[in-house]
């Protein structure tokens, strides 16, 4: 088949046509047709409905209330803050309106989605963590999206239990670490990549179990090494003074023979632990899933990533469900397909940001509902005959099987987490008939003081920091310097960050390799193997049993 979006080639395979059709077996509405797009543009489109990092300040249109919310002013819909959007003081069913079975259904969804209100950020149960979106649970956090049960971070990312930490992404059960990336049960580590249960250790990239290593690749249960050197306690705290990590010069020496390290290192062909018969990259704890990634304890999946579910297919953000299919962020979901950010409930079908409900059909903030479509209720009888008589129409139309269009976005293309995957130019976007929007205008050099100015050594450094606007050294956008992060480089003898918040989290994601899989051959063993790292990568590549030789 080829993609009708982007011409590619794509093949349905058999066992994605028996999930397919498994999944659609639990739904009142009967199959599904085959897709007619490519698997990434059928991603692309899901992303396109996420918003994780771009913040405005707003006003609520309930109180009036200043706000932070990824929607920013001028929006169709109205936006209000979390209190008053999940409070009794307006009603989603009064938005409702019958099905026009002489127009498209996608028209009528877009109608009813610039008139129901929406809220500002999603959050629950979180305190003092207002810059923060799709947080959970936790208190105390600043820019740090995608929070679960977490305590004082600032500016990290996809963290869980996770406690004082500082520009970390995907980092779980850590506490007083910085610049971390995929570490796990680690305690005081810093630039550190891919290691677990690792304490007081700064650069290591794939360790396990190590505790007081500076600069090492690949160690098992180690103490007191320096590259990869063994040393004696005494030896390693002599030499560890000699590393001047405030020293922009000592610093990128140290960062340099790391990166001669890890070239040297062979790298495993995906991230994966405890797993079976699963294809992708970052999967843990997971079955008989393929061509997924980031996911956790999930069985019989196909195409989905970041997630946490069963029995999915075509899904992003999916969380302990089971049945879905062509969803963005089900959650605790049943046999639900083609709806976006929808909990709790099961037998949904084209409805966006409801909770609590079932047998919803093109819904957009109902709570506690069942039996409705278009937010109007109905008996359980009308709306069985109405929701038959509606997907007759849309496969007349071709709509059914199709997710919400890109165009049905409540967000811009660029703001989205399509952007962040597949980039495009603000011309390509545009010529998709998708939304674009400019960002806010910036002078570059506005700054309040030089980096010249600022001494290197954190303990040189006055708190008259703290006033200072400062200049990212990449992008050149003005960032500040909160208390909390100030306290936190003073007590950790860490150097005040040239790069803004964004900047540092865009070179955390890079480290990541593109969610996109080669077939290549071991280095070792000349097995052939599904990994990210494209045949043109320079690192040595080899698969789950070579590397286990290797490095244990």
């Amino acid at each position: 088949m080829h993609c009708v979006q982007c011409s590619t080639g794509f093949t349905i395979t058999p066992e994605e046509i028996r999930l397919r059709e498994r999944i659609a077996s639990t739904f009142e509405t009967g199959p599904v047709p085959s897709p007619t797009l490519c698997p990434d543009c059928r991603m692309q489109r899901r992303m396109a409905r996420r918003n994780e990092r771009t913040l405005y300040r707003r006003s609520c249109d309930k109180s009036g209330k200043k706000i932070i919310s990824v929607y920013p002013e001028g929006t169709p819909f109205p936006v209000y803050e979390r209190s008053a959007w999940w409070s009794d003081a307006w009603d989603p069913l009064s938005y409702g309106r019958d099905f026009n079975f002489n127009r498209l259904f996608f028209e009528q969804f877009e109608e009813l989605q610039k008139v129901v209100p929406r809220p500002a950020l999603s959050a629950t149960n979180s305190e003092n963590s207002d810059y923060c979106n799709f947080v959970f649970d936790s208190r105390n956090c600043y820019l740090s999206h995608n929070s679960y049960y977490c305590d004082s971070l600032l500016y990290c990312y996809w963290s869980m239990n996770t406690k004082d930490c500082i520009d970390c992404n995907y980092c779980f059960k850590c506490e007083r670490c910085f610049e971390c990336s995929d570490c796990n049960h680690s305690y005081n580590c810093n630039h550190s990549i891919l290691s677990h249960n690792c304490s007081d250790s700064a650069y290591l990239y794939d360790c396990r179990g190590c505790s007081y290593c500076f600069g090492c690749v690949g160690l098992r249960q180690k103490s007191y090494y320096i590259f990869n050197q063994q040393l004696t306690k005494e030896e390693y705290e002599i030499r560890i003074k000699q590393f001047d990590l405030n020293n922009l010069r000592h610093a990128k020496a140290v960062e340099e023979r790391m990166e001669a390290l890890e070239i040297k290192h062979p790298h495993l062909y995906s991230i994966q632990e405890k797993t079976e018969e699963c294809t992708g990259d970052y999967i843990f704890e997971s079955k008989n899933c393929q061509s997924c990634f980031q996911i956790y304890r999930s069985q019989d999946c196909m195409y989905v990533q970041d997630a946490e579910t069963k029995d999915a297919l075509d899904c992003y953000h999916p969380g302990w469900n089971q049945a879905t299919y062509e969803c963005y962020s089900p959650v605790r979901q049943t046999s639900t397909a083609f709806c976006s950010l929808c909990w709790d409930g099961s037998d949904n079908f084209y409805s966006d940001n409801c909770h609590s409900c079932s047998y919803c059909f093109g819904c957009i903030g109902l709570r506690h509902k069942k039996y409705c479509i278009l937010n109007k209720q109905y008996s359980k009888e009308k709306y069985k005959r109405t929701m038959a008589r509606i997907v007759a129409r849309m496969k007349e139309t071709k709509e059914w099987g199709e997710f919400f269009p890109v165009t049905l976005s409540p967000f811009a293309y660029n703001e989205s987490m399509a952007q962040e995957y597949y980039p495009l130019s603000k011309t390509e976007v545009q010529k998709r008939g998708w939304a674009w929007r400019d960002p806010a205008p910036f002078t570059p050099g506005n700054s309040s003081i030089s980096w010249d100015k600022i001494p290197q050594a954190i303990q040189e450094v006055p708190d008259t920091i703290l006033n200072e606007v400062l200049s990212c050294t990449v992008c050149k956008k003005s960032y500040k310097i909160i208390q909390q992060e100030f306290q936190f480089y003073r007590q950790n003898q860490v150097a005040i960050p040239r790069e803004c918040p964004e900047c540092r989290y865009k070179r955390r994601a890079a480290l990541h390799n593109a969610r996109k899989l080669y077939s290549r051959a071991c280095a070792k063993c000349s097995s052939q193997i599904q990994t990210t790292y494209s045949t043109d990568r320079p690192e040595i590549v080899y698969c789950e049993h070579c590397y286990l030789k290797t490095v244990y």
